[in-house]
């Protein structure tokens, strides 16, 4: 660059009050706090948005380049564990310290929704569909079930323990404390790894509604965080162990 057109640009950047464009010989600048020259980023232009840990493993053996029986990936990987529900695949730095984005990926699921009242069916087809079958799974849906409304329910509640009347026969019927507290595994990540199991409250109001609460203070989110990071370190062991590939979590 010519002196004269350096010092222009050099003057323009500390008297300019926002950041504009110069064009000097041909050549493209960004004044504003420095002066630096513009040329078209290499990155990709938009991300690819997938729904699969799956996806991110199949896009980084696909970078995998065989020479000489040897496999290496062309540049560093970075794969953010965003959330539960949330991974990026992240690429290097720029010369601007710009990091591309790669891969977004989140599941596609049906999520319980928390700390809200349902009807007993719906929650019986929920149980069923958007939770992991446990012991603690079957005992609540059995309870549903057989559960059987009555004035005196509502009475006999402590705050903490619930009575409920469910049917025991023909006929017959049967006073019972509610299932409380009950451990479940809701589906809350990828299907791809291990649901999260944590406790939860449930209770029953009038109207033959049921809810559960969340009672782990959200240490499913860090378990979660943990089976996705396994999975990664199970799938891309050997890129991770050369440093090509970088699993942050």
């Amino acid at each position: 660059m010519e002196k004269e057109a350096f010092e222009f640009l050099a003057d323009q950047a500390n008297t300019a009050a926002d950041k504009r464009v110069q064009v000097v010989n041909g050549k493209t600048f960004l004044i504003g706090d420095d002066v630096r020259e513009l040329t078209e980023s290499s990155q990709a232009k938009k991300r690819i948005v997938t729904h699969s840990l799956t996806s991110i493993i199949d896009y980084v053996q696909g970078h995998v380049d065989r020479t000489r029986g040897q496999e290496k990936i062309e540049s560093k990987l970075l794969i953010q564990i965003v959330a539960p529900d949330e991974v990026r695949l992240l690429g290097e730095l720029d010369q601007y310290g710009d990091r591309e984005i790669l891969i977004d990926a989140e599941p596609l699921m049906d999520q319980f929704e928390f700390g809200s009242w349902t009807d007993r069916e719906s929650l019986n087809i929920a149980l069923q569909s958007m939770f992991v079958k446990n012991d603690d799974r079957d005992t609540l849906l059995e309870f549903i079930g057989k559960y059987k409304e009555s004035n005196d329910t509502i009475a006999n509640d402590d705050g903490i323990t619930q009575g409920a009347t469910i049917k025991v026969g023909a006929g017959t019927v049967q006073d019972v404390k509610v299932p409380n507290p009950v451990t479940l595994m809701p589906f809350r990540t990828f299907t791809e790894v291990g649901q999260p199991e944590s406790e939860f409250i449930f209770r029953m109001s009038q109207g033959m509604k049921g809810a559960l609460f969340e009672a782990d203070g959200g240490k499913w989110r860090l378990d979660a965080f943990t089976n996705i990071k396994d999975y990664f370190e199970q799938q891309l062991g050997k890129y991770i162990s050369a440093g090509v590939v970088v699993v942050l979590g």
